[in-house]
């Protein structure tokens, strides 16, 4: 395969400024639920007096942490419904809501970012509640210090938060509230009794918060790792640490049904993708994908603050021709890693991630993955079978 450079962004960039003004020349910007307080309120007022405390907060962008003057205990159950949309860009629709970029800690524990619009955490620590609305990855630590390199233009929109403190373990509670309101209830409902979460072994990058992406599925005696984005963004990592030589490669079968951009994934505005990628020793990570329009053997480095320094794409796969199929891959990593990135050899492979976005542009991307093994001048890892 010819290796080949990212065509220029400004053709992408004009396309993609056409199709938002269609866009909201159609359908305007999203607002906010006008009936979201009222609904989660109603809900509320049919518990037993005592059940919760409910603190109503909003929260717009700014430069750091807010503190919500919620008091909370070490292993006090807690859950947050928000409802709103932040702007990167309000004339051309960029934007996320509260599962991209809601996050939270409580006194000064590790960053959590909520999952959907409702999802409940018990705190790790005995402190005040503190929010923050941040795109995915400009924290500089877990503790949620920000990243002083990572220099962002203002932001505008609001979320509206409701902080919901049970007085047990909440279940019981949110249940009613569920029968009552399910529309904002029945997903906080349905997170604590079945939670979507990864396969054994694997976990979320923590930079970009816990997900609902990622999860097995058994279909017909068929086995695989799902993957369906919609509005979100996440990675997932599996761990381990191999050496790296001529000989190691990575193979993985991969089923993509549906592509996240119909346009050239390497700007920013256009960047929701599907891939695969593998993590070295130094820091740095290749990822494989699949594009829409990029020919394949293109290599680009990440258009996002942070990531331009760390992640290479390589696109594998591209156009919709093959779409609903199970394609078979086998990579040679050393000699891809030299072709795309150069410089010293690292030493080792310390991880494989799946990475699917959808926040830019707020579609969605649906693939299956299976039989991802690392081998080489040690006993194949299997990542997942």
């Amino acid at each position: 395969m010819t290796i080949s450079q990212a065509p220029s962004a400004v053709p992408t960039t004009l396309r993609f400024m056409a199709a938002r003004l269609v866009r909201r020349w159609r359908q305007g910007l999203p607002t906010p639920d006008a009936d979201f307080r009222h609904a989660v309120d109603a809900a509320l007022a049919t518990l037993d007096v005592g059940a919760v405390r409910c603190d109503w907060r909003p929260l717009t962008p700014g430069s750091g942490w807010t503190d919500t003057g919620v008091e909370l205990r070490a292993g006090q159950r807690c859950s947050l419904l928000a409802d709103g949309m932040v702007h990167l860009s309000r004339a051309f629709d960029v934007g996320f809501g509260p599962k991209v970029g809601l996050w939270f800690r409580v006194g000064n524990g590790r960053v959590g970012k909520i999952v959907g619009s409702a999802s409940t955490f018990t705190a790790d620590s005995d402190g005040t509640l503190q929010v923050v609305t941040k795109p995915p990855g400009e924290f500089a630590d877990r503790h949620g210090d920000f990243d002083p390199t990572q220099k962002r233009d203002p932001m505008t929109g609001a979320f509206n938060i409701a902080v919901l403190r049970w007085q047990d373990d909440g279940e019981a509670a949110i249940a009613r509230c569920a029968a009552v309101d399910p529309t904002h209830f029945g997903p906080l409902l349905q997170r604590l009794r079945a939670p979507v979460t990864p396969p054994a072994g694997w976990h979320y990058l923590w930079r970009l918060g816990e997900g609902e992406i990622f999860h097995s599925h058994d279909h017909g005696g068929q086995h695989s790792l799902r993957c369906r984005t919609a509005s979100d963004v996440g990675i997932l990592q599996f761990p381990l640490d191999v050496p790296l030589t001529d000989a190691t490669q990575l193979s993985w079968q991969w089923c993509v049904d549906r592509l996240p951009s119909a346009l050239p994934e390497h700007i920013q505005p256009t960047h929701d993708y599907l891939s695969i990628a593998i993590e070295f020793d130094n820091g740095l990570d290749l990822t494989w994908m699949w594009s829409a329009s990029l020919a394949e053997g293109t290599v680009f480095q990440c258009p996002l603050p942070w990531w331009d320094q760390r992640e290479t794409h390589w696109v594998l796969r591209s156009g919709t021709q093959q779409l609903g199929q199970w394609l078979a891959e086998r990579r040679s990593l050393l000699a891809d890693y030299r072709a795309a990135i150069g410089g010293p050899d690292p030493q080792r492979v310390v991880g494989v991630w799946l990475i699917a976005n959808t926040a830019f542009q707020r579609g969605v991307g649906e693939c299956q993955y299976r039989r991802i093994v690392v081998e080489g001048d040690h006993a194949p890892v299997v990542a997942f079978a």
